[in-house]
């Protein structure tokens, strides 16, 4: 399968933002596209968009006229494809490659991290969160079942708790903190503000208040502190889960993993292997393309 195609193209969308990578049936780097999320648990129609867009732009970003894209095997790894009706729904598109492969986020990450191998795990800790892993090629999923009922350990529920702790501190629940005076000031101080913001809030919009939770951790502010040792608790309880399962060479990915992999628990710290791609060469394997040698990583 893989001189079937001049072109290799891999998507990674998750719930903030998606990446794209154009790549030829020899590994070379041709283009790179990016975009805003493709979740498809936030609409599937909606992540379809998302990962045309970003195909076109990494093409436009290659030099190439948009009649590659026939010509390209896209590979799709998107926040929500591991839930079978939005993997059925995806598949009823009429897209414009010559040919598509697709899976969840996670996957993908799977196999940039581990360069296609059957064994080997992930902990992804960004606006959602995932404990993914192979075992003998075979599949291991843990959490990351979206924002309402889990994603645990994840930029959007340490926002979310922040958001909770500083309403109930103004209702004089919990003690204040200057972090909780900090959001709720973001708020006009008003509890009802508050209340109208979630009603259009997505889990993207809760994990921008994950930021002001690491700077006030940072200065030790004890909600703060109480907030991502709680997430790294959350993580390393994943990772447990996935080392029980028999994966035990764990990749931390995501955009928020940098900022608790210090809050990790001691004894997860073993599991933790450096990754070798990232998660659109993880897609551009899914499609069946190669990847550069090492001397040639992008």
């Amino acid at each position: 399968m893989t001189d079937a195609f001049d072109y290799y193209l891999g998507i990674d969308g998750g719930g903030t933002g998606s990446r794209g990578r154009l790549r030829s049936k020899d590994g070379t780097l041709l283009g790179e596209a990016a975009g805003g999320p493709a979740n498809t648990r936030l609409g599937v129609v909606q992540s379809q968009m998302q990962v045309d867009r970003i195909a076109r732009e990494a093409i436009k970003a290659a030099g190439l006229p948009e009649a590659a894209l026939k010509k390209t095997s896209a590979g799709i790894g998107l926040a929500g494809l591991h839930i079978l009706a939005d993997k059925e729904a995806f598949l009823e598109w009429e897209h414009p490659f010559g040919a598509i492969q697709i899976s969840s986020d996670a996957h993908v990450a799977c196999l940039g991290a581990h360069q296609g191998a059957r064994d080997g795990g992930i902990m992804i800790i960004g606006t959602g969160s995932c404990g993914y892993g192979l075992v003998s090629g075979h599949s291991v999923n843990v959490g990351g079942w979206g924002f309402t009922l889990s994603d645990l350990a994840s930029a959007a529920q340490v926002g979310l708790s922040a958001l909770r702790y500083a309403i109930a501190a103004l209702d004089g629940i919990y003690e204040v903190s200057p972090m909780t005076d900090q959001i709720m000031f973001r708020f006009s101080d008003s509890q009802e503000e508050m209340v109208l913001w979630t009603a259009s809030a997505t889990p993207a919009h809760y994990g921008e208040f994950a930021k002001l939770v690491v700077e006030y951790a940072d200065r030790d502010d004890p909600v703060a502190v109480k907030l991502m040792s709680q997430c790294g608790s959350e993580a390393s309880a994943i990772m447990r889960a996935l080392a029980w399962r028999g994966i035990n060479d764990i990749t931390l990915m995501g955009s928020f993993a940098e900022k608790i992999e210090p809050w990790l628990e001691a004894d997860v710290n073993a599991l933790l292997v450096d990754g070798k791609h990232d998660a659109q060469d993880g897609a551009i394997l899914l499609a069946g393309g190669r990847l550069p040698p090492p001397t040639m990583e992008h």
